[in-house]
């Protein structure tokens, strides 16, 4: 197998300094992809159009990707694996050393960001649906977030900052449209937050803060006669 099939409008990729890696496997038209990595034994792949390396049926289509790593020991991975897609944009931008940053999109319009600064942070983006923007922004060390949703019209945040080791996910099913969540985790305390959505009209925001651990887990899913605008606050 060729390692490189390229059908792009443009393609470019850089890598400064040692042994930085880049690795891209692509199909499709009118799309933009740009890498560029500063520092050591940093990874960025990409996969469009393609599922595990392996050639299918379906082409990328017009995805915006743009991959950015700053540091060392840095893994930054974009794919579209699935389904075809039109108006996609990804971003993944990393400052430090020993990130993860990982974003599987697929479908179409959809917004995806991940921005970590710091050291040993996770953040991970699944997704397929229509009209939905997702972000990760974590600044710090030992941050992990995750994003696994599969419906449309959605818009879901997880912020995260400060010294402590904080984890949020938030989990969307592919009967959940039209939901905004944002989760925001800050202070020295370790937090841990898991919302979970099986259905649609949610608007929750979500805080933790302070120097003491916390922890919670929401499910939502009613579907009738609930009011369903909702906000979580734990801190000291």
């Amino acid at each position: 197998m060729r390692l490189l099939l390229i059908s792009l409008i443009s393609l470019s990729f850089c890598a400064y300094a040692g042994d930085n890696n880049v690795e891209v496997r692509t199909k499709g038209s009118s799309s933009l992809i740009h890498i560029d990595q500063i520092g050591n034994s940093n990874t960025a792949r990409v996969w469009c159009g393609l599922s595990q390396g392996t050639y299918t049926t379906h082409n990328c289509n017009n995805a915006t990707i743009d991959i950015d790593q700053n540091g060392t020991g840095n893994t930054a991975r974009a794919y579209s694996q699935v389904a075809t897609h039109t108006g996609n944009e990804y971003k993944i931008d990393q400052d430090g050393n020993d990130n993860f940053g990982y974003i599987d999109a697929d479908d179409d319009s959809n917004d995806i960001d991940v921005v970590q600064n710091g050291n040993n942070n996770d953040a991970e983006i699944y997704m397929q649906g229509d009209n939905n923007v997702y972000t990760i922004t974590q600044t710090g060390d030992d941050k992990e977030g995750e994003i696994r949703a599969f419906g449309d019209n959605s818009e879901f945040s997880i912020t995260q900052s400060g010294t402590g080791e904080h984890y949020a996910k938030i989990y969307a099913s592919t009967s959940a449209d039209n939901n905004a969540a944002t989760i925001t985790q800050t202070g020295n305390g370790d937090h841990y937050m898991r919302l979970n959505f099986y259905t649609d009209d949610y608007d929750v925001t979500a805080t933790q803060s302070g120097n003491t651990n916390k922890s919670i887990t929401v499910n939502y899913n009613c579907t009738t006669g609930c009011n369903k605008t909702l906000t979580i606050n734990q801190s000291d």
